[in-house]
């Protein structure tokens, strides 16, 4: 479904999202973000055809990004996922981040760990022969690193707000010990 999207955006230059229309243009950069769930042969004929796009494949899923956004011990927190059947990865991954995360994970809020999910995915990253990534990793490193790098160019903005939710959650904290 996403590859027939994707080939229709190209196709008009344009798309709609949340009853807005937007434009593609040339050097917009373009993600397409997928698990490898029960996708994988799908994907590993999709994956060298695409030019124009960038694949973001987590295996099993996304989640394993917010796993690396708190933690980076994937072959111990997570070796369960071994024994599994692929398609039954993904719920068992979203599960454990719970019981493995104090207060589970919150996706928004990884948005403010993305430099610490960055250094912790990386070096995970491996593909099999059909440049697929294997158990345990994702491409998300680069779209995070995109992502800080173009907000950073525009005045620190990533970084100022880090520091930003960094003052606020000091404040936070002062004002909860007073009560």
């Amino acid at each position: 479904k996403i590859q027939e999207e994707w080939e229709k955006i190209k196709k008009d230059k344009c798309f709609e999202f949340n009853g807005s229309t937007h434009t593609l243009l040339d050097d917009d950069k373009v993600y397409l973000v997928s698990d490898v769930d029960e996708f994988y042969d799908k994907l590993k004929d999709l994956v060298p055809k695409e030019t124009r796009a960038q694949w973001i494949i987590s295996n099993p899923c996304f989640e394993i990004w917010l796993y690396y956004c708190y933690k980076n011990e994937p072959e111990t927190d997570l070796k369960e996922l071994e024994s599994l059947e692929v398609k039954n990865r993904s719920q068992k991954l979203k599960n454990l981040l719970n019981a493995k995360i104090s207060g589970g994970v919150n996706p928004c809020e990884a948005f403010f760990c993305m430099e610490t999910g960055i250094s912790n995915s990386k070096p995970h990253y491996c593909e099999d022969e059909n440049n697929i990534p294997k158990l345990y990793a994702t491409k998300m490193y680069e779209m995070a690193e995109y992502i800080i790098n173009t907000l950073n160019e525009n005045d620190n903005e990533y970084s100022k707000l880090l520091e930003l939710k960094k003052q606020w959650r000091e404040k936070w904290r002062e004002k909860k010990q007073k009560t």
